[in-house]
């Protein structure tokens, strides 16, 4: 078939490169149409059973995952005017620019009925707890002559007309248990005791909340809004203030500001890397095709991955450069074998079945990824399987036709004799060997984390709020859900209850104890009843007291009456009449495909490990309740990682094993093809581990990659020592190895942590294959397979 194709386009050369211009033209406009996804779901496994993804966007629901938080620091507590000044001034700015809402105290909006809905609610809320508190003051008249005396004093002052009606409903502050409660709402530990405000402990922080309707995937809005808040703190703090803004929105950004400039510069690096490997070892400007052919292909194999999948991620398409280095092996194999003398189709004959199976083995390697349950992995699939194919097509088709005639020096140094290095085939084993060693010390890293950007300056914000206000963010979120907010609120109800069994119920943040369940609210009402019962003379007393102070018989009279009348229901109706709707509305999700959830956060960071899990195991046996315990949503990626590490590289193995042994049909030959596959995979581990690197989803792709790759170096090299025409083979596997070593390269210099990590793993393990195949497959070959008779073609 090869052959009729060259003898054809011999003739018709021009037919041939309208054609070969056209494919350029389509790959290009098709690369450039080309939109990359810049976020993480590609990496996020989709297969039934897992409940990664699923958590992944339940975490996206949480109550703060679209908020941007701006810590606001001064560095004297003597300036805590300055930053409430500013604080305020910030605030006013953002809501006029972003028309949102910008929260800056705990959300209680101040409405003259918030301290009545307090005091009405005590008694469906009231606890043990809070009963002795009550029975304390009721018994002590120094505590109830005091209050009296302030009830008084206050009275007194302009202020006092505007609260006389709840000094009269609520004499004994009795609000202020039901205040208690609130605090249960506060997820910011680190927040000090200035009411209307988030102020941490030593005065030097207030904490601003931005409300944002802006998807944390959307880099264009993100990158807009980022701007927007940028604007208005310089324009809005003064010089003493300094603004730290901290949100997801700023790492999507961030992300793809990097993806973006490391396709650019590694593109351009491998690029011109490639590009000064061949000017300079083949010093022919002929080689500019070699580079040039499989480069074309890219945009092709782009457009594929968009077929199969909805979108394409930006870090497929930056391993693009990393193909260059794998697919311009067969341009430079033609190109060698073509102008080493002889006749160009017996050549193309010689070469063709084992550029056909070096071929076919790195494609059926990066098969194996198409079982993968990333999708990110099973576009590197679709993108290396399609790209290895075209390139191998023009490789085979229209680089014979671009080669042009051999030159002295190399048509002399045709038959060339293989080389022998007995000495390097000793060190070989030596440093194979002791990274064998360090292949016990790899382990593996599930963390997405790792996998994302992380500056400097989304470092420094992390570390300050998780100091400053707590580490609000990695708390365990339970999601309640329902078909209605009732439903979903008795779920949630349930919850708690189930916590405060196990644990401090001071460690959850949960709309509970607002909202607990009618049951809850009825032994509660029961058990306020009884205790006024019960303390009947002490309140009694309390009159008596007040008419010694002055006050007439019936000043707090509409208490008493209070005492008699029914409690009303606690419901979100109620509370929202409080003022207390930014509250219960924070912690609930409206946006689900059905019904409604309602968050709470949970702080198991003191109850250990083994306590966490069976917590989080029975919580999960409520109907309606999702658990996403961020610790153990990280151990779930990395055990997933782990297993599709182990299965991907068995397969990959068992089927380049298969290809082989098809291939061969020896057993000899097919060991030496692996030898610098098995040499590659040895180091890359064993330096990894050495080092302390982590195996990570990305190191899966590097694995897949040296054993294609080594497979290759094999198969020529095992060809150039059996039949002894080189067609400076073995040039060609170094000029080979050192552009994929540039393409490598050039990742190892990207920002993204996926491609850097990817990047300089394989370049250990693309290192130990290619001097296995030059050094040791020659050497070991020339004591095992001495005696083997030579001839037929390659």
């Amino acid at each position: 078939m090869i052959s009729v194709l060259f003898n054809y386009f011999q003739g018709h050369r021009r037919l041939l490169f309208v054609v070969y211009g056209l494919f350029v033209v389509v790959s290009f406009a098709l690369l450039m149409r080309l939109t990359p996804q810049e976020t993480i779901d590609a990496m996020l496994p989709d297969a039934t059973g897992s409940t990664v993804r699923d958590d992944f966007t339940w975490l996206q629901r949480a109550p703060f995952a679209r908020k941007v938080f701006i810590d606001l620091e001064v560095s004297d507590p003597q300036q805590q005017a300055i930053l409430k000044a500013g604080g305020k001034a910030l605030a006013v700015a953002l809501e006029e620019r972003l028309q949102t809402t910008v929260t800056d105290g705990p959300p209680i909006q101040q409405q003259a009925t918030l301290l009545s809905h307090l005091s009405e609610a005590l008694p469906r809320l009231v606890t043990e707890e809070d009963l002795q508190v009550i029975a304390k003051r009721l018994a002590d008249d120094a505590i109830m002559t005091e209050r009296l005396v302030q009830i008084k004093s206050q009275l007194m002052t302009p202020q006092g007309w505007w609260t006389k009606g709840q000094l009269q409903r609520d004499p004994l502050q009795l609000w202020q248990l039901s205040a208690d409660h609130l605090r249960d709402l506060n997820p910011f530990a680190g927040a000090g005791g200035e009411h209307g405000a988030f102020v941490s402990r030593d005065g030097r922080h207030r904490l601003l909340m931005v409300d944002t309707t802006v998807e944390i995937g959307d880099v264009t809005a993100s990158r807009r809004l980022l701007s927007e808040i940028d604007t208005a703190i310089l324009e809005t703090l003064p010089p003493e203030v300094t603004a730290t803004v901290v949100s997801g929105h700023r790492y999507t950004v961030a992300n793809a500001d990097t993806v973006q400039r490391d396709i650019r510069v590694v593109f351009s690096v491998a690029s011109v890397a490639i590009l000064l490997i061949f000017m300079v070892l083949l010093r022919n400007v002929r080689a500019l095709w070699v580079f040039f052919l499989p480069a074309s292909v890219l945009g092709i194999a782009a457009f594929m991955v968009t077929v199969w999948f909805p979108q394409l991620s930006g870090i497929t398409l930056g391993f693009g450069a990393v193909l260059l280095g794998i697919t311009v092996d067969f341009t430079l194999h033609v190109f060698f074998a073509l102008r080493s003398g002889g006749a160009p189709l017996g050549a193309l004959q010689r070469l063709t079945r084992p550029l056909v199976g070096s071929a076919l083995t790195s494609f059926m390697a990066f098969s194996v990824l198409l079982y993968s349950t990333l999708p990110g992995q099973r576009q590197l699939a679709v993108f290396s399987m399609t790209a290895i194919a075209a390139a191998l097509l023009l490789a085979l088709v229209v680089m014979p036709h671009l080669c042009g005639i051999a030159s002295g020096a190399m048509a002399r140094s045709r038959h060339e004799a293989v080389r022998h290095h007995p000495r390097a085939a000793w060190i070989w084993l030596v440093v194979v060997m002791v990274a064998a060693f360090g292949c016990s010390r790899l382990t593996f890293d599930g963390d997405l984390r790792r996998l994302s950007v992380q500056t400097a300056a989304l470092s420094h914000g992390e570390a300050l709020m998780k100091q400053v206000w707590g580490d609000v963010r990695s708390r365990t979120l339970i999601f309640s859900q329902g078909n209605t907010e009732h439903d979903a609120l008795a779920v949630n109800a349930r919850v708690a209850e189930l916590i405060a069994s196990q644990q401090s119920s001071a460690s959850l943040v949960s709309l509970a104890t607002l909202l607990p369940t009618e049951q809850h609210q009825q032994q509660s009402l029961f058990r306020w009843q009884d205790f006024w019962q019960q303390h009947q003379p002490q309140w009694q007393r309390f009159f008596e007291l007040a008419q010694q102070q002055g006050f007439s018989a019936t000043a707090f009279e509409s208490f008493d009456t209070a005492l008699s009348q029914p409690s009303p229901l606690l419901n979100l109706p109620f509370w929202q009449q409080a003022g207390l709707g930014t509250v219960i509305e924070g912690l609930l999700v409206t946006d689900l495909p059905q019904g409604t959830a309602v968050v709470s956060l949970l702080d198991t960071g003191k109850a250990g490990e083994e306590r966490a899990l069976e917590l989080d195991s029975r919580l999960e046996q409520i109907p309606g309740v999702v658990v996403v315990d961020q610790s153990q949503f990280r151990q779930q990626l990395s055990a997933q990682v782990g297993h599709d590490f182990i299965t991907f590289i068995l397969r990959a193995m068992a089927v380049v094993v298969v290809v082989l042994a098809v291939w061969y049909r020896r057993l000899s030959r097919m060991v030496l093809a692996l030898l610098p596959v098995l040499g590659g995979l040895v180091v890359m581990f064993g330096v990894m581990g050495w080092l302390g690197l982590a195996f990570n989803l990305f190191n899966v792709i590097a694995a897949i990659l040296i054993i294609g790759l080594g497979v290759d170096y094999g198969i020529f090299m095992v060809n150039r020592c059996q039949y002894g025409s080189g067609m400076h083979t073995d040039k060609a596997v170094l000029v080979s190895a050192l552009t994929t070593l540039a393409g490598f390269g050039s990742l190892a210099l990207a920002r993204h942590p996926a491609m850097s990590s990817m990047g300089l793993t394989v370049l250990f393990g693309i290192s130990a294959a290619v001097l296995t195949a030059l050094l040791v497959v020659p050497t070991v070959y020339a004591h095992w397979c001495s005696t083997s008779p030579k001839g037929g073609s390659s």
